[in-house]
């Protein structure tokens, strides 16, 4: 008996294609010509839809498998809300959409070149990765969505949020406030660079995204100091250890920018520790709006990101290059500054450093 492969074979389209149309998908956006030809090659295959063949509609329109490729570790993923949340939104729109995900790679611990996607009808890659193992990746695939970076978007679909725009708002809102001297906490930077045998390289990652207009801020107004920036990992303890290393070195800054809400409580642990207040005598903004964030001591000012959608988005422009689309797309969710209790305007009897 004929199957859906065999249907869109003959028809030169998906297999997404032939299912949507036989199973008559009233938002399926396709030439009469293609339903027409769907349908003139589902007869002369004798193919039978479910209600013929007595089975359930998803085995009429079996799912389709994508694979996910993921830069952090199982555990790394679990504890960041972040990267969870985006998780949960490939996986709820996986199931709408009729995906499976039937490989999960991670890497650090898994292989690229090892792992055969060409039986995938695509892929998901969420996190930063070098540009290398785009190149992997391209080599057997070319239907790829990429999450939280954008290699080059002439070639791939991507999903990110506006963390430019995002952190320029923090700075200004600091600056608003009255603090000059202002710090920065990130997480590793992995800069991407076309090579010469490749030009496959990453241009933009989210670190760059929130760390670059910081330093722009800083510098129109004649204030950036790089003695100032702490980059380590994204964990809390990465902010616990970096704000105790600001503390050593003098010079404190009166508010800082930090690139997740993670760091920031590890951060905070630290100031605390030292015998600091925040938001009295130190201000602080971050990014990302986890649960924790509005009940941690203080709540925190921080940017929201909608990471779910995040996630979803990635699963519906996957969803379209399968059906067909061929031009790339960039999808880019605005952010939302909470404004709670960590940011303060600074008093008026101190100077824009605190003493430690």
């Amino acid at each position: 008996m004929s199957n859906l492969k065999d249907v869109a074979r003959d028809a030169n389209v998906s297999i997404a294609t032939v299912s949507r149309v036989l199973n008559r998908d009233p938002n399926l956006s396709v030439a009469d010509t293609t339903r027409e030809r769907v349908f003139q090659s589902a007869k002369k295959l004798n193919y039978l839809p479910s209600s013929k063949r007595k089975q359930t509609m998803s085995e009429a329109s079996p799912k389709l498998s994508i694979g996910l490729i993921i830069f952090c570790s199982k555990d790394h993923e679990y504890e960041d809300e972040y990267f969870m949340s985006i998780r949960r939104g490939i996986e709820s729109a996986s199931v709408k959409l009729g995906f499976t995900i039937s490989s999960v790679i991670r890497l650090g611990q898994d292989s690229i070149e090892e792992t055969n996607f060409t039986d995938l009808e695509g892929l998901i890659v969420v996190g930063n990765i070098s540009g290398s193992i785009v190149e992997q990746i391209y080599a057997q695939h070319d239907r790829v969505v990429f999450v939280d970076e954008s290699p080059r978007t002439d070639l791939f679909d991507s999903v990110t949020s506006d963390f430019f725009g995002a952190a320029t708002q923090l700075m200004e809102y600091m600056f608003s406030m009255g603090h000059k001297n202002i710090g920065y906490l990130g997480g590793n930077e992995i800069t991407h660079t076309p090579s010469h045998e490749s030009d496959l390289g990453i241009i933009e990652n989210i670190e760059k995204m929130r760390f670059i207009p910081y330093k722009r801020v800083m510098e129109k107004r004649g204030l950036y100091n790089p003695q100032h920036v702490y980059i380590g990992d994204w964990s809390t303890d990465a902010g616990y250890q970096l704000m105790k290393q600001a503390i050593k070195k003098g010079n404190f800054p009166s508010a800082f920018l930090i690139a997740s809400d993670p760091i920031a409580i590890g951060a905070i642990r630290a100031l605390h520790e030292e015998g600091l207040n925040v938001p009295n005598d130190v201000s602080i903004t971050s990014f990302n709006d986890i649960e924790i964030a509005k009940y941690v001591n203080p709540p925190l000012t921080t940017a929201k990101i909608y990471s779910e959608q995040m996630g979803k988005s990635a699963v519906k422009l996957l969803s379209e290059r399968i059906e067909g689309r061929e031009v790339p797309a960039k999808i880019i969710h605005p952010c939302r500054i909470e404004y709670r209790e960590s940011c303060v305007p600074i008093k008026e009897h101190r100077g824009d450093s605190v003493e430690v």
